[in-house]
């Protein structure tokens, strides 16, 4: 099968088995993503999910056998309804049986189109732990960011889906706010994470690349980057105020520090990560505009 476009999966879920679902995404317009700029939203037929498993699952049989969690891949899978997502979990189950969890990105607009007995129905299914695009919560830089929704409805779409039984993961770029934004993009996070309760806080750093409107915007002194210095006061804060037990990980190559923990658990040892980053923050060199590639 002939897939169009680059897989993209979270690092967390490395050696889960990979099921391409879409390709694409239905949003494709926010100012600093070139991930599928020239790829069309698509939803890949029953016949071409069939085709690739007969491939893929009969090629790496030991493999895929093992398997307890499948990622479904493309931009939004869960933009699909209801009614597919759970024709084609049917599908993958005659090739994985012992898959328990099927996870994927899913936005924010992709839970609300979806009723509450859809959302119980696809986690009786295994739909479970879904990577949500969240990025920064305050409703001004989401605007900028053009991620189509506002906190309000992320924290209502949020709610829907632990109410259903499905847990979810958080995204976040530390820097959308720009230059002297820190404490109030931190807090704005914090306070998102503390009331939808997600299981994992997953992040990297805002960064612009050729050809988005992020990149436009820098160029143009519209938007003034945040220095790394602040990127780095900005994470320290939020694990400050994270008041809510889950994972967090910032270990994404456009992150300066590496660092990850169970929170509240490990909440010392990720302090100490930082400050030692906070100590050697005038040495960095780290290229945020103008980047090729994707995120």
């Amino acid at each position: 099968m002939k897939y169009n476009g680059t897989i993209y999966r979270p690092p967390v879920e490395a050696g889960v088995f990979l099921v391409p679902i879409t390709e694409g995404c239905t949003h494709n317009s926010c100012t600093f993503c070139s991930m599928y700029k020239d790829i069309p939203f698509r939803m890949l037929t029953l016949d071409e999910i069939r085709e690739y498993l007969d491939e893929t699952a009969a090629r790496h049989r030991k493999h895929a056998a093992s398997r307890k969690r499948a990622y479904l891949f493309g931009g939004d899978p869960f933009a699909l309804s209801a009614q597919h997502l759970l024709e084609r979990i049917e599908l993958i189950r005659e090739y994985l049986p012992n898959v328990q969890v099927f996870t994927m990105y899913a936005r924010v607009d992709n839970v609300w189109t979806k009723s509450d007995e859809d959302l119980r129905a696809l986690a009786a299914a295994g739909v479970n732990d879904l990577y949500i695009g969240i990025e920064c919560a305050d409703d001004e830089y989401l605007d900028y960011l053009n991620k189509g929704f506002t906190v309000a409805q992320a924290e209502e779409q949020c709610a829907r889906l632990v109410s259903a039984g499905i847990n979810h993961s958080d995204l976040f770029m530390f820097g959308c706010g720009g230059t002297g934004n820190a404490e109030r993009a931190a807090a704005a996070n914090a306070s998102f994470e503390n009331q939808t309760r997600p299981t994992q806080t997953l992040c990297t750093t805002l960064t612009s690349y050729v050809g988005t409107k992020l990149e436009e915007s820098i160029r143009s002194g519209v938007f003034i980057p945040a220095t790394e210095k602040e990127i780095l006061q900005e994470e320290r804060r939020l694990v400050e105020l994270l008041d809510v037990p889950t994972y967090f990980w910032a270990t994404h190559p456009l992150d300066a520090v590496r660092t990850e923990g169970e929170l509240p658990q490990e909440r010392d040892l990720v302090l100490q990560d930082l400050d030692e980053g906070l100590r050697l923050i005038e040495g960095t060199d780290i290229k945020r505009t103008g980047r090729t590639g994707t995120l």
